[in-house]
């Protein structure tokens, strides 16, 4: 039996496979219809001519690139935004392997051609900015890859971004990438630069960006005591203690650390930018209590930190906290701890936040029994709360399901909620199932009475009643 041929893949050893001449004939017929490809070509083969030649191709781009003011109508928008991917790729392919440095430089000046860019064209799927911020990740490899004794240029190259408003943050953005592939005595060059923009004149606004990269140099350098000054310098309103706070507690410096996370943060309005989404930059901050307590832990107070976990367990039920609070408890405490924690619960004036905890902890028999306690007040404010309650607890406690969605089904239906009620007959549907496991219904109304007070209460909700299996409901 003959055996089939194997498929070639789109991989390099699949295009080997077609030979040098049937390339070529494919790479020009893409070329005649694909312009930005075309210009790829164009620079890969200058590149064949050395660094000169493929830079003052760049050059050329970069130039009409900077100097047009056409807006680009939705239409155009996917072309233009293949002619950016295909300038980028240039720099950091064709003329990144023939010149590192030189090609970095022509990367920085894409990047800091944003603003213009964005002037032009309505990024409302965050392509084009894909592309800038993925021109800063290959930046830094550029960085990295330039030789020495060029690399002590580049803080000069990204200074004049950094010293006006960074609205769009790829300026900022862009540095903070370059500026761990650094070595310590250029990063250090820079931020005795950097730190005299930031504090002069007197009384001029700090520039976030100077602000941002100064703390990337620290990091990069790995230098706390560069990060408690530059925290030091700045107003209140522009400090991160908490972040700081972390920094010292991994650092040793327990005393510092514990000034640092006890120091109020002053509110201040901002707004998230695109470029923080792409870059990952948005994290959340560490949890103060939480950090606060580790601090105490390394200051061996051990009393005062399970006080504080204890508070904020007590403050926001929190369950991690009280998890800490228990594996740092002696021995024989702990189950006394959690007869008092459960306790406090129980007495928890918010229904759902008692209700999820029991649910996240996890003890569902404590919610189960939660729930058939306080059965006539339930309400789903929260939209999906109640919902995955009553599914975690359907399969052992049906009971308990049951009130959950019973309560569903006389919200949406009670409140005409039109658009959920392809939800409430789901409910409804796995509420006839319940009933029909034993236990099902035990101390609650039986299923046929609550269908009929349904059906008495809401006969009218038509739109409701016909998503439902008449089978269902007529016979009950």
């Amino acid at each position: 039996m003959a055996k089939t041929a194997k498929k070639a893949k789109l991989d390099r050893n699949g295009l080997t496979v077609l030979g040098l001449e049937k390339l070529i004939g494919i790479v020009l017929d893409e070329a005649g219809l694909n312009p930005s490809f075309k210009k790829r070509l164009n620079a890969a083969l200058a590149g064949v001519g050395g660094g000169a030649a493929v830079g003052k191709l760049i050059d050329t781009r970069l130039a009409a690139l900077e100097k047009s003011r056409t807006r680009i109508r939705w239409q155009k928008e996917k072309a233009f935004g293949n002619d950016l991917e295909s300038i980028s790729a240039s720099i950091v392919k064709e003329f990144g392997a023939v010149d590192p440095a030189m090609a970095l430089e022509r990367l920085i000046r894409f990047v800091l051609g944003y603003e213009g860019i964005a002037e032009r064209v309505n990024d409302s799927s965050g392509r084009i900015a894909g592309i800038y911020a993925q021109a800063c990740d290959a930046a830094a490899l550029l960085a990295a890859a330039a030789p020495a004794e060029q690399r002590v240029r580049i803080p000069s190259l990204l200074n004049s971004g950094l010293e006006g408003t960074d609205y769009y943050g790829f300026k900022t953005l862009l540095a903070v990438k370059i500026a761990p592939v650094l070595p310590p005595d250029i990063l250090k060059a820079w931020d005795q630069t950097l730190a005299k923009v930031m504090t002069i004149p007197a009384g001029t606004t700090i520039l976030p960006a100077v602000v941002h990269v100064r703390r990337a140099i620290a990091e990069a350098c790995g230098d706390i005591g560069a990060h408690v000054a530059i925290e030091e310098a700045l107003p209140a309103t522009l400090q991160e203690p908490i972040i700081l706070a972390e920094k010292l507690l991994a650092a040793g410096r327990h005393a510092d650390a514990l000034t640092w996370v006890r120091k109020p943060r002053k509110a201040r309005v901002g707004f998230v930018r695109r470029v923080d989404l792409l870059s990952g930059a948005l994290t959340a901050p560490p949890d103060r209590d939480k950090l606060e307590a580790a601090i105490l832990d390394g200051l061996k107070d051990r009393p005062a930190a399970q006080a504080l976990r204890w508070k904020a367990f007590e403050q926001r039920l929190d369950v991690a906290m009280l998890r800490e609070y228990i594996d740092k408890a002696g021995d024989f405490e702990e189950f006394e701890a959690l007869d008092k924690a459960f306790a406090f619960v129980d007495r928890h004036k918010d229904l759902l936040a008692a209700l999820y905890f029991y649910l996240s902890w996890p003890r569902l028999d404590l919610a189960a029994r939660y729930v058939l306690d306080h059965g006539g007040r339930w309400k789903n404010e929260f939209g999906d709360m109640l919902p995955q309650a009553a599914e975690a607890l359907q399969d052992q406690y049906p009971a308990a399901a049951t009130v959950l969605y019973r309560t569903l089904v006389d919200q949406i239906v009670g409140g005409g909620l039109l658009s959920a009620y392809g939800d409430a007959a789901a409910y409804f549907t796995t509420l006839s199932t319940l009933a029909a496991r034993p236990g099902g219904n035990e101390g609650l109304m039986p299923h046929a009475a609550y269908v009929a007070a349904l059906r008495e209460k809401h006969g009218r909700r038509y739109g409701f009643w016909e998503k439902v299996p008449a089978e269902l409901y007529r016979s009950q």
